[in-house]
């Protein structure tokens, strides 16, 4: 099929009906990107019309068709990495190669869905009596509405259509309208490897088009990736018809680095969960606890690093882009400013950068120290490339920081001691935690959940394709 240059809303390969549009500005210089159109009501029902039909279909495709497409889907994905890579630079700000390899790893995550489409798994059961026995299926869950946000376009939304695609489930997409041009390309990567055109739905739209969605009787499951905010309010809308939800809403994570690291690599790691994707990363390290008899030597290690890495035009090659819009680098520059006025220390530079021939929002990296453990750099998501910074004293000292927000994504230890990490990765309220390293982007493909406010829902692996399926038993007397 033709590839798209434009949103549109891909409803069996139909554009979309309404004239509502905004105007998205692109994040390297803030200029006209595109008109995103508004999904109307209309547009709802006949993506959920179509989505319904192809549920139909697909549910009954064989193990083997759903792997070979999601299969061939990254495959295609792959072959248009050169292509795509601009597009979701524009779209968020990130350098040329990290949008690469952004490509690279939306192919990778449908590759290890495909390797995780449940096959066979019906378990027959005789436990309790000769004159009955049972079978407990497994089925697809019907339409998955899914809902993603801007800072990663691709990969999320090939987590959420992967899974939903190898559970045997219809989708409707829903992008981000910051980012609304990318995720087609997922779309038309499935409908390329095969996919009946009813199962792959996108529309385009803000908040009104997603809480439509949420609140549609037709959906089986709402998997959401986005703020605490949004997240409340599309379960607000989907409780109403007792609708299941996977939440991804974001997080504070803790990186822990011991007096016995590796402090090379701890710092490196370091300064990669803060400067990943211009700090726009839900898992990003953003409170760093560093064990006291070392913490003021990393901290000057770390400061002199984070003030090295190159911020500059993202169509080059440098470490950091843009950030994705002048009201993201108010917001983040402000709560830098409020912290500083609560008696934090900043180690780095001052944050604004003005990048030759480009007129976007450029920020570089924030190492903020004696943050108040009620600021907001130290409790919410600033989704900007500043970190906390805290000494601690012991473990116990540390697990009690590293839960002292209200989120639970991820976490990181840094220590020589193998059983200190067996110690201590029970104790972390996180879905994810990392040894001696932070957020490896050749990491295993392990499902993770949130904690606390950071949502609920399994995504990843076998357990992220079981969010998008249901278990049905069937009695049946012996000699039937």
């Amino acid at each position: 099929m033709a590839h798209s240059t434009e949103p549109y809303h891909l409803i069996a390969q139909r554009k979309h009906t309404g004239d509502r549009v905004r105007t998205v500005r692109d994040a390297p210089d803030d200029a006209p990107l595109y008109d995103c159109p508004e999904a109307t009501e209309a547009d709802v029902e006949l993506a959920m019309a179509a989505a319904a039909e192809g549920f139909t279909a697909w549910r009954r495709a064989t193990a083997g068709q759903r792997a070979e497409a999601l299969s061939g889907a990254a495959g295609k994905l792959r072959a248009r990495a050169a292509e795509l890579a601009p597009q979701i630079t524009r779209e968020t700000g990130k350098p040329l190669r990290a949008a690469e390899q952004e490509v690279h790893s939306a192919a990778r995550v449908l590759d290890n869905f495909a390797a995780s489409v449940p096959g066979e798994s019906d378990r027959v059961v005789r436990a309790h009596s000769s004159r009955v026995w049972g079978l407990e299926l497994r089925e697809p869950a019907g339409v998955a509405a899914l809902v993603t946000s801007w800072n990663l376009p691709l990969q999320i939304a090939a987590q959420k259509v992967g899974a939903a695609v190898a559970a045997g489930c219809s989708f409707v997409l829903k992008p981000s309208p910051l980012a609304a041009v990318s995720p087609l390309a997922l779309a038309e990567a499935l409908l390329d490897a095969g996919v009946p055109p009813e199962v792959c739905n996108v529309l385009q739209g803000g908040a009104e088009s997603a809480c439509a969605l949420a609140a549609h009787p037709a959906v089986g499951v709402l998997s959401v990736t986005g703020g605490e905010r949004t997240g409340r309010e599309l379960m607000r809308r989907a409780s109403a018809q007792l609708t299941r939800c996977v939440l991804e809403l974001g997080g504070k994570s803790a990186n822990i680095v011991f007096a016995d690291a590796d402090f090379d690599a701890a710092i490196q790691g370091a300064v990669a969960g803060v400067v990943r994707n211009q700090g726009a990363v839900c898992t990003a390290g953003s409170r760093i606890l560093v064990e006291r008899a070392r913490y003021a030597e990393f901290t000057a290690r770390l400061a002199a690093e984070l003030d090295r890495v190159e911020v500059g035009d993202p169509y080059a090659d440098p470490r950091m882009g843009a950030i994705r819009s002048p009201e993201l680098a108010g917001r983040i520059t402000a709560a830098v400013s409020s912290a500083r006025a609560a008696g934090a220390v900043v180690h780095t530079g001052e944050p604004e950068v003005a990048v030759p021939g480009r007129s976007g929002a450029y920020l570089r990296p924030v190492l903020a120290a004696e943050v108040p453990v009620d600021h907001e750099l130290w409790q919410e998501e600033v989704f900007g490339p500043v970190a906390a910074i805290t000494p601690f004293d012991d473990e116990e000292h540390a697990v009690r920081l590293a839960n002292s927000t209200r989120y639970g994504l991820a976490a990181a230890v840094w220590t020589a001691d193998f059983a200190r990490c067996e110690r201590l990765w029970p104790r972390l309220e996180a879905g994810s935690v990392y040894l001696n390293s932070y957020h490896r982007i050749d990491s295993v493909p392990l499902a993770s959940s949130g904690r606390g406010r950071s949502g609920f829902g399994a995504e990843g692996g076998p357990a992220g394709v079981a969010e998008f399926l249901v278990t049905k038993g069937v009695h049946i007397p012996a000699g039937l």
